[in-house]
């Protein structure tokens, strides 16, 4: 499920969406922080966006002492939307505000792998991370079931995770996670073609010193709409936004 076979679309997407390769990101992104990132993503990474959808014209001006000409939000989205028929998500590096276009390249059941045009690749169980490939301490795999089941139905719920890594000698390592997920409020969710009400559920996790915060909204139908889930220590939380689904 993980041998990405990509499309030409998904290329010209990630293209048009400046593909940033993802690193390190911050760990327990506050909500009203992925609400400002998620509204302006593509506007506050103007200067890499910019420089690859233009071909290099803002780098010629910067060299010049000209400022860049800001990046539109709203054509950017267009360029990423018309470039594939198909689903469409972005995910943002939050302190950066680098962008990764990604689209379905498999599916098994409930588990939907999504690919990267530099083959990066995350898989989710109905909306929620279930593993990760190509960026960076990956998660290589994980035990879920209650987490999904809870958040696609908006419910509170406490609960278990379990998540497996490598460690350093190429062993398998788990982390078991004590969870509680609660309804967070409501938000309208209108990014490209996705505009929906949306529960917002928090997910809050601890195992000893470890602790994060996972967003979600999710719409009447159990949809993730957008999300902020966490990785692992290292890399930290992903902001992931549906502009097709």
């Amino acid at each position: 499920m993980l041998g990405f076979n990509l499309t030409k679309p998904l290329r010209a997407a990630g293209l048009a969406l400046c593909i940033a390769g993802l690193a390190a990101c911050g760990s327990d992104t506050q909500e009203t922080e992925l609400s400002k990132a998620t509204a302006g993503f593509l506007k506050q990474a103007t200067g890499k966006i910019t420089s690859k959808v233009s071909g290099g014209k803002s780098s010629a001006k910067a060299a010049s002492g000209q400022p860049a000409a800001p990046a539109d939000p709203n054509q950017l989205v267009a360029k990423a939307l018309s470039a594939t028929k198909g689903p469409i998500a972005i995910v943002v590096r939050l302190d950066t505000k680098a962008v990764l276009a990604m689209n379905p390249v498999g599916r098994n059941g409930d588990h939907v792998t999504w690919g990267s045009a530099p083959g990066q690749g995350i898989t989710y169980q109905r909306g929620v991370m279930s593993n990760t490939r190509g960026l960076g301490e990956d998660l290589m795999s994980s035990r879920i079931d209650a987490a999904v089941s809870a958040i696609t139905s908006r419910r509170d719920a406490d609960y278990t995770r379990k998540h497996y890594y490598l460690g350093d000698l190429g062993q398998t390592t788990e982390l078991t996670l004590s969870c509680s997920l609660r309804r967070s409020g409501t938000e309208k969710v209108a990014v490209g073609e996705v505009n929906a009400n949306a529960v917002i559920m928090k997910e809050s996790c601890r195992k000893d010193q470890i602790a994060f915060t996972n967003i979600y909204w999710v719409d009447g139908a159990g949809r993730v709409l957008k999300s902020s889930q966490w990785v692992g220590q290292r890399l930290g939380s992903l902001a992931i936004q549906n502009l097709r689904m």
